[in-house]
Order: C-alpha cells, then sequence, then structure tokens
C-alpha cells in the first residue's frame, strides 16, 4: 500500500476520511474555489456533491493504493485544501493527474506549490514517468503553480466539457 502521509514544512498532506467532510465542505463550497472545480454546465456543487467529491477521493484509494490529499496545516490543523494524485482522462487516454485546490482563505501562501511539489515526489516514488495538471487558461495562480515546479505546457484538452490547458512534467527519482 502506498504511503498515506507526507509532511510538508506547513502541510500534512494525508489520505482523506469521513472525518474530513466539513473540511471538505468548506474547500469545495467556498465561492471562490468552488467554480474553479465545476464542469462545463454544472450545477454549482452542493452537500451532496461534496460527499459524492469525499467518497471519490476514499474510493480512489482503495481501488489504487494512492490518491488525493486531504491538505492540513500543520500548525493548527485545519483542512486548507485538496492535493496529490489521481487518475484521469486526456485526450482518450489515462493519466496520472495533480489536482490542487486550496481555501481562498489561503491563498498567496505557497501552499498550492509546496502541495503540488510533495505530490510530484510521491509520483516518482511510485515510478510513474509522467504527471499532467489541467488548468482552465484563465486560471494563471494554478498556471504558475504548476510551473513552479518544472511543468510545462503541452498543449489543450477538454476535460469537463471545458478547454483546458495541459501540464506536463516526468517526475524524477
Amino acid at each position: 500500500m502506498a504511503e498515506e502521509r507526507r509532511n510538508t514544512e506547513r502541510l500534512s498532506a494525508r489520505r482523506p476520511g469521513a472525518a474530513d467532510l466539513a473540511g471538505y465542505r468548506a474547500l469545495l463550497l467556498d465561492p471562490k474555489v468552488e467554480p474553479q472545480l465545476r464542469a462545463a454546465g454544472a450545477a454549482p456543487m452542493d452537500e451532496e456533491g461534496v460527499a459524492e467529491r469525499l467518497a471519490a477521493d476514499e474510493a480512489h484509494w482503495e481501488d489504487h493504493g494512492f490518491g488525493p490529499w486531504a491538505l492540513v496545516e500543520r500548525e493548527g490543523g485545519a483542512l486548507v485544501g485538496r492535493g496529490g494524485l489521481q487518475w484521469t482522462e486526456v485526450g482518450g487516454r489515462l493519466a496520472v493527474e495533480l489536482p490542487w485546490a486550496i481555501a481562498s482563505t489561503h491563498w498567496n501562501r505557497g501552499l498550492a506549490t509546496e502541495a503540488a511539489r510533495a505530490a510530484l515526489g510521491r509520483a516518482a516514488e511510485l515510478g510513474f514517468e509522467e504527471v499532467v495538471a489541467l488548468i482552465t487558461p484563465e486560471n494563471v495562480p494554478s498556471r504558475r503553480v504548476a510551473e513552479k515546479i518544472g511543468m510545462r505546457e503541452a498543449g489543450r484538452a477538454v476535460h469537463g466539457g471545458l478547454a483546458h490547458l495541459v501540464f506536463r512534467a516526468t517526475p524524477s527519482r
């Protein structure tokens, strides 16, 4: 089984569980975060959608031995985001994605970059040859995160009904 917890300077990145529902709710219903995560034409995230996302993250861990992390501040213990690794589809083929989302009250502190670097390191440990990040063109802060961790823009894809830039990286061991 893959490592379920990884500490960074300021975060404890760990496998999510049922006790994280309130933190997921705060993150995924954050009015500045939620629109960035919504598929084209989808209704805004609601309580049911939050519970489904958490259940999907837990199932990903069960099915694959790795998955999205709950990102918890080491000082204070608040859930401030979601990151890690997950399987997704890009251009009709499976790929390992580095997703990240940080609560807007914690933006501009480098937490997304810290979490994404940790996920890239975990991808290398797991032996993945390539990882992707799918970022909408207008999401300049996420584009900067991808660039800071060494990802390079490598095309476009439609994901969730929206145009996304595809950033790619080769994790190094």
